[in-house]
Parts: structure tokens; sequence; C-alpha cells
């Protein structure tokens, strides 16, 4: 089972900066469509390691970059589950 956290962002923007951020420091992390189960609407997200949460924040925090939510996710065989964070 891999967790992750979901990030969620205000705008497109947001979630593109932030993941230029999170590469500038090496933080391994994604940019991707917000799954439908967080958000009917359309936009982009990051996916990094669960375990690498608190270190995102702190980035995120110094970089000033506003987030919305952060969502747990894990990846079972039976499938995707979220849970608020």
């Amino acid at each position: 089972m891999n967790s992750y956290a979901i990030i969620t962002f205000h705008n497109s923007h947001f979630a593109l900066k932030a993941k230029r951020v999170f590469d500038n420091n090496r933080l391994k992390s994604e940019t991707i469509p917000v799954p439908r189960e967080l958000s009917s609407e359309c936009g982009f997200c990051c996916k990094v390691l669960w375990k690498d949460k608190d270190l995102v924040e702190n980035v995120l925090k110094k970089n000033n970059i506003a987030y919305e939510n952060i969502y747990r996710w894990e990846d079972k065989a039976k499938g995707k589950k979220f849970n608020f964070v």
C-alpha cells in the first residue's frame, strides 16, 4: 500500500508554482488533475509521498504558496481511498 498527500490549491497557477518549488527543493512530486472524488471542477493538484507531508507544508509556507487542503490518498489493491487531513 502506498500513501500520498494530495495537495489542492485555489487555482492551477498555485499548483504549478508549488511543483517548481518542490523540484527546486529536491522533493519528489507530481502535478496531476484533481481527482473527481475531491472536486468536480477542472484543475491541478500536487501529489507527494505521505512521509514528506510535513516537509512539503513547511516549503509551501516558506515560499508563501497558499493551498486549499491536504488529503491522504491510500492506494490499495481494492481501490483508492481519500481521507481529509
